[in-house]
């Protein structure tokens, strides 16, 4: 007992205690900041399928000889695919893909070698 009576421990300001309150409580609205943008999301299952689905529908149209305007479509979603020669080249398909979901409609680009060779 005599040991904690000799002890002296210098009590903190109450500055101190409002300045490191203040720290917590701005980290606190930051790392709520980042956990709401993290798990807001602006993307349907819907879209996210559409758009799993092109890139399944490119590696098919690789393996194809030639390439032709379609339109998939699924329960939920609708693909159109358009495909034109890229910059005069019959070399290369410029294909956009639409896709249209219940609540939003998108296009992208790829871009398709037909010819098997590899050029130096």
């Amino acid at each position: 007992m005599k040991l904690l009576k000799n002890y002296n421990v210098k009590a903190s300001s109450l500055l101190e205690s409002v300045m490191a309150t203040a720290i917590i409580a701005i980290c606190m609205v930051v790392a709520t900041i980042v956990f709401v943008n993290v798990f807001k999301t602006n993307f349907s299952t819907d879209y996210i399928q559409a758009h799993q689905k092109i890139h399944t529908i490119i590696h098919e149209l690789h393996e194809q000889d030639k390439i032709e305007a379609q339109t998939y479509t699924f329960s939920n979603f609708t693909i159109e695919q358009e495909v034109n020669n890229y910059e005069d080249n019959s070399n290369i398909k410029q294909i956009d893909f639409t896709i249209t979901t219940n609540t939003k409609t998108e296009t992208f680009t790829y871009l398709i070698s037909t010819t098997n060779e590899v050029q130096p």
